[in-house]
């Protein structure tokens, strides 16, 4: 019941601000741990997860977009991430690597969004670059 109120509030957030990586030599106003606000949205306090998206809604925004999505489907990306991550959040294996899985789960989602409107997706190199052309052609 708790996740549905955190779910409720911040997904109308998503996309809004601007990633923010936390830099290690950075204590003067160290922002919380991730591995401390996923404990805490995991247990539904708001203050925690309204962090997480601040900190990381850029940054799964850009994902989407970086895949040649149009506003509403990667809008759609981000809402699905977002989504799959409150009902994973409690059960992290590594709550540290937050941004990690939330950059594969978003480009799994672009990938899929990709599939459903018929594009093909490329993906080349040893870094899994990916061009994505609505023709079928590599970028």
């Amino acid at each position: 019941m708790q996740r549905a109120a955190v779910l409720e509030v911040g997904l109308d957030r998503v996309g809004q601000s601007d990633h923010q990586p936390h830099h290690a030599g950075d204590h003067a106003a160290a922002p919380a741990a991730t591995t401390e606000l996923v404990a805490r949205a995991s247990l539904g306090e708001q203050a925690a997860w309204d962090q997480l998206v601040e900190r990381y809604g850029g940054m799964v925004w850009a994902v989407a977009c970086a895949h040649g999505l149009g506003p509403e489907d990667a809008a759609d990306v981000s809402q699905v991430t977002w989504l799959l991550l409150t009902q994973y959040l409690g059960s992290l294996r590594q709550p540290e690597r937050l941004g990690v899985w939330l950059h594969a789960t978003a480009t799994r989602e672009a990938f899929r969004m990709c599939r459903l409107r018929g594009w093909e997706v490329h993906v080349v190199g040893e870094h899994n670059f990916a061009a994505i052309s609505a023709s079928g052609v590599a970028r």
